[in-house]
C-alpha cells in the first residue's frame, strides 16, 4: 500500500502490478489497456516497448532493486507502443516490492509496481494549426483517479498523499560529444574527411539544404533557435498521426510563420530577414504590436523551424509536445534536449540548435548513437 500510495501522488495515468520476473503482468487497470489497445494482463510488459528502450527498462529495474534509500523510486522517461503500432510518450515510475514482501523471482507473485504517466494528453497534425481533438474531462489527469490494480488496496486521502521521499531518474547515456570549425563541418559534410567526419546523406539536395542551414543560422540567427531537417513524410510519421497522446507539433502563432514561408526557399532573402527578426527576441518575445503584417502583431516568437530536405518549410514557430529526450547532455536547457529527442524519434533528422549565448551544435543519430557536433562559427 505504501508503494500504491507513491504512485498516486505522482498523479500516474495508468498503473499495473509485473511479476517478480520483472516481465509478466499480472495485474493492470482499464486505462492501460486503452494504452496498449488490448487486455494487458498476461502479456509481457516488454512488448510495448520500442527495442530501443528494452535495456534501459531492464537497467531501471535493477536500479528500483539497488536503491539505497527506503523510499526511493525509479523514473524513466520511455516509450510505449499500442497494438495499432501507435507510439506514447510517457513517464515510468518503477518501484521494487520484492524485497519488502520477501519475494524472489517467481513469476506468479507480484514483485514491481510500475505507474505510467502519459507526457502528452493531445495531439495535432502537422498541418492542423489549433487542436481540434476534443479530450472528455474525465480522461484529463486532474480530473481522473486512477484506479489501483489491487482491489484491497484503498486510494489515499488527497490530505495524507504526498510526493516520494527520493525520485531517483535512471542513468541515461550520453551522446558523444565532437568540435570542429565550420569549415571542418563543410569538409565533413562534402567529402567525409576532417574532424567532423559526417555520414553521407541520402542525397545532394539534403545535403545542399543542410548547408544553406548552417549558412543562414551562422549568418543570420541572432538569438536561440532550433531547426530540423529531413523528409515531409519523416516528420509527418512522427507528429501527424492524429493518436491520441502522440507527440505533436503545435503552431505557437497561430500558423503566421508557416504561411509567410510558404514557397519560400531556405537560402533566399525572405527566409533570411524572417528568419533573422524571428531569432531577434525581445522581452516578451513576440512581434512587436506595430509589425507591417497585422497577422504578425502581438503573436509569440517561439518554437522550431521544421524544414524539409528540399529546403522548403514544413511548419515553423512549432511547439514540438511529447518528446523525451533519449540522453543526459550536461549544462544545457530544454531547447537541447528538444533537439536529442527530435535525433532520435525522427527518422533521418539533421538537427541544428543554436543558444541564446551563441554557441551552435549539430545534433544527428548514427546507427543507435546520438552524436553532437558543437560548430565553431569562424571560418
Amino acid at each position: 500500500s505504501k508503494a500504491s500510495a507513491k504512485l498516486f501522488s505522482t498523479v500516474c495515468d495508468a498503473a499495473c502490478w509485473l511479476a517478480a520476473d520483472g516481465f509478466t503482468i499480472l495485474e493492470s487497470d482499464s486505462r492501460l489497456d486503452e494504452i496498449f489497445g488490448c487486455r494487458a494482463h498476461g502479456t509481457n510488459f516488454t512488448c510495448y516497448l520500442p527495442k530501443e528502450e528494452m535495456e534501459r527498462f531492464s537497467s531501471a529495474k535493477a536500479s528500483a532493486g539497488q536503491r539505497q534509500m527506503h523510499d526511493a523510486v525509479v523514473l524513466l522517461p520511455s516509450t510505449l507502443i499500442g497494438a495499432s503500432g501507435e507510439r506514447h510518450q510517457v513517464d515510468l515510475f518503477i518501484e521494487d516490492v520484492r524485497g519488502e514482501l520477501g519475494i524472489v523471482e517467481e513469476q506468479k507473485l507480484p514483485g514491481f509496481l510500475v505507474g505510467i504517466r502519459v507526457a502528452a494528453l493531445v495531439q495535432a497534425g502537422l498541418a492542423t494549426e489549433e487542436c481540434d481533438l476534443e479530450v472528455p474531462a474525465a480522461l484529463l489527469p486532474w480530473n481522473r483517479q486512477v484506479a489501483l490494480v489491487s482491489d484491497d488496496v484503498a486510494s489515499p486521502d488527497a490530505e495524507t498523499a504526498s510526493l516520494p521521499e527520493t525520485l531517483c531518474s535512471v542513468q541515461q547515456p550520453h551522446p558523444i560529444l565532437h568540435t570542429c570549425t565550420r569549415d571542418d563541418f563543410y569538409r565533413g559534410l562534402l567529402f567525409g574527411t576532417g574532424e567532423a567526419s559526417l555520414p553521407t546523406m541520402e542525397t545532394l539536395l539534403a545535403r545542399d539544404t543542410v548547408l544553406a542551414t548552417l549558412e543562414l543560422i551562422c549568418d543570420h540567427a541572432i538569438g536561440g533557435v532550433l531547426v530540423c531537417i529531413a523528409e515531409a513524410k519523416a516528420f509527418q510519421q512522427v507528429f501527424g498521426t492524429r493518436v491520441p497522446n502522440a507527440p505533436c507539433a503545435r503552431s505557437s502563432d497561430q500558423g503566421y510563420m508557416t504561411d509567410y514561408l510558404r514557397g519560400v526557399h531556405v537560402s533566399e532573402a525572405r527566409f533570411q530577414a524572417s528568419f533573422r527578426e524571428f531569432t531577434r527576441h525581445a522581452q516578451n518575445d513576440r512581434w512587436p504590436e506595430d509589425h507591417p503584417h497585422e497577422l504578425a502583431r502581438g503573436r509569440p516568437k517561439d518554437g522550431a523551424f521544421l524544414l524539409s530536405t528540399d529546403g522548403f518549410r514544413v511548419k515553423c514557430s512549432a511547439k514540438l509536445l511529447g518528446l523525451a529526450a533519449p540522453a543526459r547532455w550536461e549544462g544545457v536547457g530544454t531547447k537541447h534536449e528538444a533537439a536529442l529527442a527530435c535525433a532520435w524519434m525522427i527518422p533521418g533528422v539533421s538537427v541544428f540548435v543554436k543558444s541564446d549565448s551563441g554557441s551552435l551544435h549539430f545534433v544527428q543519430k548514427q546507427e543507435d548513437t546520438l552524436h553532437v557536433y558543437q560548430v565553431e562559427k569562424l571560418r
